[in-house]
């Protein structure tokens, strides 16, 4: 027997009027009802319930725009828009005098205003068999940021420019395999996957190549283990026609990091984390692109004699009478090798300077409407502690032989919307050596820096 009509329409008008993702559900329950009623039997309403399928996923199917492959369990886009206004200024001089290594002329300011913006978008997906995926899209030329500058700054054919000043490149690029609860396997272009405050890695940084995450939970400690294995420079050929010792053959750069540790759990609002870790750089002399024995143009890029032992650590906890979350985090940095790397430069005399370190405390959260969080902390990085192709091309201008404070604000006015507002101010930590820079915007010897920020970020 077919089941009365109007009651399959009813049914189906009901479910509608609830929307599609709880399309089946509500018809079910209606049915249940009518069959209890007496109003229909249970082989119409089980005549009902397969019509009543079929039609769900004939409107389920006709509405849908967007087809995904059937191993595909979950899509989730991003995205963010930030605009920027910055001022950098420095005190400082450009020349070298000849010969020497040292840094001479009299002092003079360096300042750079500037309007910025920046847009990223990705998207991440969740597979069957445990498996993941992640793709980002970003502005910026750059491999240290995402920013580019209104008005081009320097590049051709603005106004307004749509050559190299907004070009969008590749952010992230990885692939995820999660075999076990324990164990993660991570391939591709990926955020780092080490525990850091961004004093020797830029998290705007993302690294290539592979790295594998273990971690194992227990009542009173997260323990963790994560090695990283990344192409920092891939020559362009690893033996060319008759052996030539010519910087075109060579072999590639790898930057090999291992750290471990643990979050131990006191209570649910107090908790420490440690993460000792360990870098080292495989054939950082045949990387004849980056390799820099001297200090030429006051520029200091070279991957040779970084051996870096890192050592971060925070304790996060609740904040008594104001029930905001509170953090006290650091990071102190020793190159092993500092003795090295000073031996290739003018500064061979000068070298102890193996030390980097950070100091700091956070109040509040980012996370909905009205939300505020505050930041500083102190930062101090010695001539030879760091790679300076990592280190922060913001807060400091990515200079080594530098110290100073970093303070931001940041206020949610939606869960979407947000502002930032940020002050560094840095000086040199030994006037007889030269503030270097891999990338820095200023360039030249300074001896006194300051950055103001100024973030309006919506997300998306």
């Amino acid at each position: 027997m077919k089941p009365n009509k109007q009651v399959i329409t009813a049914v189906i008008s009901a479910a509608l009027l609830t929307g599609s993702a709880a399309f089946g559900q509500s018809g079910d329950a209606i049915l249940d009802l009518l069959t209890k009623k007496g109003v229909i039997t249970q082989k119409e309403a089980n005549d009902a319930r397969e019509q009543l399928d079929k039609q769900t996923a004939e409107a389920v199917n006709q509405y849908n725009k967007i087809k995904v492959s059937s191993w595909v369990n979950s899509l989730t886009f991003y995205g963010d828009i930030r605009l920027r206004y910055e001022w950098r200024s420095g005190l400082g001089n450009a020349g070298l005098a000849s010969g020497t290594g040292r840094w001479n002329g009299p002092d003079d300011n360096a300042d750079l205003d500037r309007f910025r913006y920046r847009l990223r978008v990705g998207v991440n997906g969740e597979l069957q068999d445990n498996f993941s995926y992640g793709v980002q899209l970003e502005t910026g030329t750059k491999g240290n940021s995402a920013n580019a500058t209104s008005g081009g700054q320097g590049f051709s054919g603005s106004p307004w420019s749509k050559l190299s000043n907004d070009a969008i490149g590749l952010g992230l690029l990885w692939a995820q395999y999660k075999p076990t609860d324990w164990l993660t396997l991570i391939g591709g272009k990926m955020n780092s996957p080490f525990i850091n405050y961004q004093m020797g890695w830029k998290d705007d940084i993302h690294p290539e190549g592979f790295a594998e995450k273990l971690q194992f939970k227990t009542e009173k400690v997260d323990y963790f283990l994560t090695l990283g294995e990344f192409i920092y420079n891939n020559v362009s050929n690893q033996n060319i026609f008759a052996g030539s010792s010519s910087p075109a053959g060579g072999n590639d750069t790898w930057l090999l990091g291992v750290q471990g540790g643990g979050k131990i759990k006191f209570t649910k609002d107090l908790s420490f984390t440690v993460a000792p870790t360990f870098y080292v750089y495989s054939n950082p002399d045949q990387a004849n692109g980056i390799f820099a024995p001297t200090f030429t143009g006051g520029n200091i890029i070279g991957a040779n004699n970084l051996s870096i032992f890192d050592l971060p650590a925070e304790l996060a906890f609740q904040i008594p009478g104001l029930n905001l979350p509170g953090k006290i985090f650091g990071e102190y940095s020793l190159n092993t090798s500092a003795d090295q790397r000073a031996a290739h430069t003018a500064y061979a005399a000068y070298e102890n300077q193996d030390t980097a370190y950070q100091v700091g405390a956070s109040i509040g959260n980012t996370k909905k409407k009205h939300d505020w969080l505050v930041k500083a902390y102190w930062q101090h990085v010695e001539l030879f502690a760091l790679d300076p192709n990592l280190v922060n091309n913001d807060y400091f201008d990515q200079r080594l032989n530098v110290e100073g404070v970093v303070s931001s604000g940041t206020y949610l006015f939606t869960d979407f919307l947000s502002a930032t507002l940020t002050y560094a101010h840095a000086k040199n930590i030994n006037s007889a050596l030269p503030t270097l820079t891999g990338a820095g915007d200023l360039k030249g010897n300074l001896k006194e820096y300051n950055l103001l920020q100024a973030d309006l970020v919506w997300k998306f």
